[in-house]
């Protein structure tokens, strides 16, 4: 496969990841990227399948941002503003938010998904690739989920995946520019002005579904952990519910 110099859009793939890993693994640059109109093979968090009927955009961006081991965390969130930044020129009636550590919301349900991997490439660089699922068409029926025509935006599919391939690559440049060692230095407010049920209570769940514990979301500090009821998770550690 020739090596893309923006965007490669099929209409078909198992996984845009895997694709964006391959083409990564051959030297492609960062900011290339694939789409796709669906996904035999869709992933997300924690190896679950991701539902990815024909209709819905799949994407995947190659990122080699230029930045020390410590930042590394702060790459998801990076990626998810980046995604806002993407989906502004819509101007949806309803803004959409982030939850954490890897979901887009709007009007409190789920509109997409964000999945960052890392890798290495042939001559042993390292890259990462950051998948995003936006639903356009349709939303997944068993899961409290909305759809961008639902919202009253109907993008085409190519600008739609242009435009939030460009938001991802700025924003990603734009937060390794920032000379600190901290993860989200730089981003913090921003992610902060954008958090999805901050203040409210929720339950903090193990991967394994165990109760970690229940409290008010109180913020996500500067290393991207999720403060519940006074104390710090780590997106390996928990995911969030309402409560």
């Amino acid at each position: 496969m020739d090596l893309p110099a923006d965007l490669l859009t099929l209409e078909e793939v198992g996984s845009t990841n895997d694709v964006a890993r391959e083409l990564a693994e051959k030297g492609a640059a960062h900011g290339a990227a694939v789409a796709a109109r669906r996904q035999t093979a869709g992933r997300g968090r924690r190896g679950h399948a991701w539902e990815s009927p024909r209709g819905n955009l799949y994407l995947s961006v190659l990122l080699r941002p230029d930045v020390t081991p410590s930042r590394l965390p702060g790459l998801a969130a990076a990626c998810g503003l980046g995604a806002l930044d993407g989906l502004d020129v819509l101007e949806l009636s309803n803004a959409p938010q982030l939850k954490w550590p890897n979901d887009l919301l709007a009007c409190g349900l789920k509109l997409g998904g964000i999945l960052v991997e890392a890798g290495r490439d042939s001559a042993g660089s390292p890259f990462a690739v950051c998948g995003i699922g936006i639903n356009m068409e349709s939303a997944p029926s068993h899961l409290e989920a909305i759809c961008l025509a639902e919202l009253g935006a109907a993008p085409p599919f190519s600008a739609l995946a242009e435009g939030l391939r460009a938001g991802i690559v700025t924003r990603v440049d734009a937060w390794a520019r920032v000379g600190a060692a901290e993860p989200l230095t730089g981003i913090r407010g921003d992610y902060l002005a954008h958090l999805a049920w901050r203040g409210e209570k929720v339950v903090a769940l193990s991967p394994s579904g165990e109760r970690l514990a229940a409290g008010v979301l109180e913020t996500v500090d500067v290393w991207g952990r999720a403060v519940v009821g006074g104390r710090a998770y780590a997106a390996e550690q928990a995911s969030l519910r309402r409560a």
